[in-house]
């Protein structure tokens, strides 16, 4: 059973049809079906950033028969949260994935890795959809472009602006230690 039943899609008038003579004379009502929900989020998290449980996920589409099956043309919106990789502040950002995916009646491994199963009369849009947008989160997400870091006055990350060469240690003992990081300075490795 889906996740979301909201987008479990009774595709049964959409596939009657005895011939191609047949669906030629079908409107195009009868060839089409439009989708509009909302559903909420659950369980959508990757290391980096997560749709917070509970989100809304709207999912805008059109649902057309074809030859072989049923295609599905969509657009699905929600947010996403996470750390930024150089300052850990937290980054809220909107999601918008225009997909296009193809249902098929006899979906084997070996068939298309691109096509999903119509079961029965249903198809499930919720996999999809779910699928997606974990695909969308970001691996390393960043507030923004310039973001240089936590505190770049107490903890800069960048060294002296002039050509000469300076010793890394001697210059990592006079900066301030972030604190977040200073559990690494008590680490002693054994040299072989």
């Amino acid at each position: 059973m889906s996740e979301w039943p909201e987008l479990r899609i009774d595709v049964g008038r959409l596939r009657q049809r005895d011939n191609l003579a047949d669906l030629k004379k079908r409107t195009q009502a009868d060839a089409t079906r439009t989708v509009s929900a909302e559903v909420a989020a659950k369980g959508l998290e990757i290391t980096t950033a997560r749709i917070p449980d509970g989100a809304i996920v709207g999912v805008e589409g059109v649902v057309d028969t074809a030859m072989a099956g049923i295609e599905v043309r969509a657009t699905v919106t929600s947010s996403w949260e996470g750390e930024c990789r150089r300052c850990l502040e937290l980054v809220t950002e909107p999601l918008e994935i225009d997909l296009s995916v193809s249902f098929l009646p006899n979906v084997s491994n070996d068939d298309d890795a691109e096509a999903y199963p119509i079961e029965g009369d249903f198809i499930d849009l919720g996999t999809v959809v779910r699928e997606e947008l974990m695909l969308a989160l970001p691996l390393s997400p960043l507030c923004k472009d310039g973001c240089v870091g936590a505190d770049p006055d107490r903890f800069p990350t960048a060294t002296n602006s002039s050509d000469e060469v300076v010793d890394d240690d001697a210059e990592a003992e006079d900066d301030p230690i972030d604190p977040r990081w200073a559990a690494l300075s008590e680490l002693q490795f054994d040299e072989e």
